[in-house]
C-alpha cells in the first residue's frame, strides 16, 4: 500500500486539466450551471487530496523523494490551471460585453488583474523552485516557512469559495473568495521575497 500516497497525488495532477476545462466551459455559459458545479466539486476533492497524500505517506511510512515532487507539482498545476481557466473565462465574458464597458479600462483592468495573479503565483512558484534547486546544489537548504506552506491553503481556499460563488450564483460568496485569493497572492509574493532574502544571506555568510 506504499504506492497509495503517490496515486492520490497523481489523481490531483490528472484532474487539474478537467477542472480547468469545466471552469472555462461553465463560464462561457454564465454562472450557476452544471459545468461549474462539477468544477467546484472536483476542485474541492482535489484540494482535499493535498492533505490526504501527506497523511497517507506518514501513516504508511511511505515518504519518498518522488512522492514529495508529485505532491508539490500537483499543487502547482492544480492552482495554475484553475487560475488560468478563471482568467480566460472572465476575459471571454469581457470581450462579449465590450459595449457596456467604459472604454479601454474594460480591457486594462482584467488584463492587469490577470498579470498580477500570474506573476504572484505561478511565476513566483517557478522562480522559487529554481532558486531552491540551485541553493541545494551549493549545499544551502532553504526550508519552507509556515507562511510559505500556509499560502497554498489560503490560495486554494480562496479559489474554492470563488468557484462556489460561481457555481451557485451567490456573488457575495464569490467576492469573499476573490478577496481571500488576493490575500494568498500577496502572501505568495511576500514568502517568495523571503526565500530570495534567505538565499542571499546564506551566500553572504559563506563568503
Amino acid at each position: 500500500m506504499k504506492w497509495l500516497p503517490n496515486a492520490v497525488s497523481i489523481s490531483r495532477l490528472a484532474l487539474a486539466p478537467l477542472i480547468g476545462y469545466l471552469i472555462w466551459a461553465g463560464l462561457a455559459k454564465g454562472v450557476a450551471n452544471r459545468e461549474l458545479e462539477w468544477a467546484f466539486g472536483l476542485f474541492v476533492f482535489s484540494a482535499l487530496t493535498d492533505w490526504l497524500d501527506g497523511f497517507l505517506a506518514r501513516k504508511l511510512d511511505a515518504k519518498s523523494e518522488l512522492g514529495g515532487k508529485l505532491d508539490l507539482w500537483g499543487d502547482k498545476i492544480l492552482v495554475g490551471i484553475t487560475l488560468l481557466a478563471l482568467w480566460a473565462g472572465w476575459m471571454s465574458d469581457v470581450h462579449d460585453h465590450t459595449d457596456v464597458l467604459i472604454g479601454v479600462l474594460g480591457y486594462v483592468i482584467p488584463y492587469g488583474i490577470g498579470l498580477f495573479f500570474l506573476l504572484a503565483i505561478p511565476v513566483r512558484d517557478s522562480l522559487v523552485t529554481r532558486l531552491r534547486a540551485q541553493a541545494s546544489l551549493k549545499g544551502i537548504s532553504l526550508s519552507p516557512t509556515f507562511a510559505a506552506k500556509s499560502k497554498t491553503a489560503v490560495i486554494m481556499g480562496g479559489m474554492g469559495l470563488l468557484l462556489a460563488g460561481l457555481a451557485t450564483g451567490m456573488s457575495e460568496l464569490g467576492y469573499v473568495g476573490f478577496a481571500i485569493l488576493v490575500l494568498g497572492a500577496l502572501m505568495s509574493i511576500w514568502t517568495g521575497l523571503s526565500y530570495f532574502k534567505a538565499a542571499r544571506g546564506a551566500r553572504s555568510t559563506e563568503a
